[in-house]
């Protein structure tokens, strides 16, 4: 089974397309980590993601201000965004480790702040700008069985 997959992005219209099909081999307690500077795309991807859980993506923004969007859809979708949180004291005591795992699915942005996810099974995808800005390289990386079977999925799409 493969561990990581790469995958370049020409465009916001196609990030969203490739979050789709991601959105729809989901299943509820799956997590996923976007990791990627300020501007990178994480939000365009979760709004694809979100499309693929049957969320409205255009109701889909970053939740940097408020820490946590929820929608329903197909199974729940919890959009995390820990960048103004400085530790994982911070992100439990805001409660938003209870999102994590459980009936829905978890997107998080910024997950190096909350250390407990290093121990756990899940999907980190790391997007960076390539060398035309308007691109975008997207490296999905698995840990655990059940994501490296959604890599095997995603790569025959």
């Amino acid at each position: 089974m493969i561990n990581s997959v790469r995958i370049m992005s020409d465009s916001p219209a196609e990030t969203i397309a490739i979050g789709r099909g991601l959105g729809i081999l989901l299943q509820p307690g799956d997590i996923l980590c976007l990791a990627g500077g300020l501007g990178a795309g994480k939000t365009c991807l979760a709004r694809g993601i979100a499309m693929g859980l049957g969320v409205d993506e255009t109701r889909v923004s970053s939740p940097t201000f408020v820490l946590a969007q929820e929608y329903r859809g197909r199974i729940p979708l919890y959009h995390l965004d820990l960048y103004r949180l400085g530790s994982a004291e911070e992100v439990e005591d805001a409660g938003l480790d209870e999102y994590i795992g459980g009936d829905g699915v978890a997107i998080i942005e910024w997950p190096d702040v909350y250390s407990p996810l290093l121990g756990l099974d899940r999907l980190t995808v790391k997007i960076d700008t390539a060398s035309d800005e308007s691109q975008r390289e997207l490296v999905f990386i698995a840990r655990g069985d059940r994501y490296r079977s959604i890599l095997e999925e995603m790569k025959l799409c």
